[in-house]
């Protein structure tokens, strides 16, 4: 999985380096993560474990391309829980985690350039890993499906000065349904800095 999340990394980075900018931001965000949908099924626990760097190029002043990957991490202690596997059901005190991995291509407008405060809006499309761990004694069962991806933000970014602003944003992460898990959906709440240059 680390090869190709590094190989697809590359080529997200790559391919930014064919547009034309104005200028350009790397940002280094924080999340805070809420569980949605099948994801709160298997955990329903807040995460504050994770980090995304996003890279954006500016083609125009309103509007930014650019890639995205992050990590996080969900956990959560279960008490007296069943957990079957095939044919073997085990019960007992269960610890599950789910880490996600998104790699995304991003598009970005901010509908107001001039002032310390800009709003803005994106969209990011392209593929999430989703890995699932149970841990019940010795017992551990640990898979990670690869699914598509499509994650809107909304949010404002603050610019105090002309090399580092700060962002505060909402992303909705949603991945599709793969052949061995459901789709999964998660909430993040970012706080996040912004080297311009």
């Amino acid at each position: 999985m680390k090869k190709t999340l590094y190989i697809s990394i590359l080529l997200v980075f790559a391919s930014l380096g064919l547009a034309k900018a104005q200028h350009s931001a790397f940002t280094i965000e924080i999340p805070v993560t809420v569980p949605m949908g099948k994801t709160a099924d298997f955990i329903d626990q807040t995460g504050i474990r994770g980090i995304n760097l996003e890279y954006q190029r500016f083609i125009k002043p309103q509007f930014a391309i650019g890639g995205e990957i992050g990590h996080t991490t969900l956990y959560k202690r279960e008490e007296n829980k069943v957990y079957t596997e095939g044919s073997a059901s085990l019960s007992g005190i269960q610890y599950r985690y789910q880490y996600a991995y998104p790699i995304l291509i991003t598009g970005t407008y901010f509908p107001i350039t001039e002032g310390e405060i800009k709003p803005y809006v994106g969209v990011g499309l392209g593929t999430m890993a989703q890995k699932r761990r149970v841990d019940m004694g010795i017992f551990t069962s640990e898979n990670t499906h690869w699914q598509f991806a499509l994650r809107p933000e909304a949010g404002i970014m603050i610019e105090p000065s002309p090399q580092v602003a700060f962002k505060l944003g909402v992303k909705y992460y949603n991945s599709f349904e793969s052949t061995d898990l459901n789709g999964q959906s998660n909430l993040g709440i970012n706080v996040g800095l912004v080297f311009l240059r």
